[in-house]
């Protein structure tokens, strides 16, 4: 079996694959955790794997070298592509990466290339919601995010141009958090801020996608799955055209892209 390790700036996530299977996914929040010791809680033997595949920022903190486990450090554009790719079953796309910022991939034809980033991500959902709520545990911010109408805060082009304007949908989001609204409740806040968010990662993927010649957008990262993150790519799709799609396991998805690299090469 091979074990891949993802240590991102404020979660670690592991994955276990015995060949074309997955074993295990496991997320966990927080960017400093000890891997030996969440591995020992887990029940996860690093020593009996064929091998260790390490990727992201932090990668080289894993606390695991000079224990006889063998290691293969995989970068991480190439995890973030193959993982996408794999779960998904395309090609020539372009990874919108959610993590604690956002990162762009090409995926074409098992090269992957890391494009831009951007620093809107799952870190600004979370230092928005602990600022502006008090709220730190981001299943928490979801479910009162869910619970809220973003057109409470947002702008809409239907607010100022009646009738059929082109491809300019009267639901297409105008303006982010500009509806000066005192009726508007801390939910609809949340949906707002939430919906910025994922406006933004959805904006930048489609200006990657038409500017590189993609043709589908695949969306990976634990904000990728939630349901305000489907319901906004959806409307993407619908609107624009363009394909957006959430892979299974997607909040794993780049530590299994490590785990199949450090299989197959």
């Amino acid at each position: 079996m091979v074990i891949g390790i993802d240590m991102g700036a404020s979660s670690v996530k592991l994955c276990g694959l015995q060949g074309e299977h997955i074993v295990f996914t496991h997320y966990e929040n927080g960017g400093e955790t000890n891997v030996p010791a969440l591995a020992d809680r887990l029940g996860i033997r690093f020593e009996k794997a064929e091998t260790v595949a390490l990727t992201g920022l932090s990668a080289r903190k894993s606390g695991l070298e000079g224990r006889g486990i063998p290691l293969k450090y995989i970068p991480e554009p190439d995890a973030i592509g193959a993982g996408a790719v794999w779960l998904s079953g395309r090609d020539n796309a372009i990874i919108s990466s959610i993590g604690t910022g956002t990162a762009f991939v090409l995926a074409r034809n098992g090269v992957y290339k890391h494009l831009c980033g951007t620093g809107v991500g799952g870190g600004t959902l979370r230092g928005l919601a602990q600022r502006m709520f008090g709220i730190s545990d981001m299943t928490e911010f979801g479910n009162l995010a869910a619970s809220g109408n973003a057109d409470a805060v947002d702008l809409l082009i239907g607010d100022f141009i009646k009738g059929d304007y082109g491809i300019l949908d009267p639901e297409l989001t105008a303006s982010n958090l500009a509806r000066l609204n005192d009726a508007a409740t801390d939910a609809d806040w949340a949906a707002g801020i939430t919906n910025m968010v994922l406006q933004t990662i959805g904006t930048m993927s489609m200006l990657a996608c038409h500017g590189h010649g993609a043709s589908c957008i695949l969306t990976t990262g634990a904000v990728a799955g939630t349901p305000l993150s489907q319901v906004n790519f959806e409307k993407f799709t619908s609107i624009y055209g363009t394909e957006f799609i959430i892979p299974a396991h997607s909040e794993c998805a780049t530590v299994i892209g490590a785990a199949r690299l450090a299989l197959w090469n």
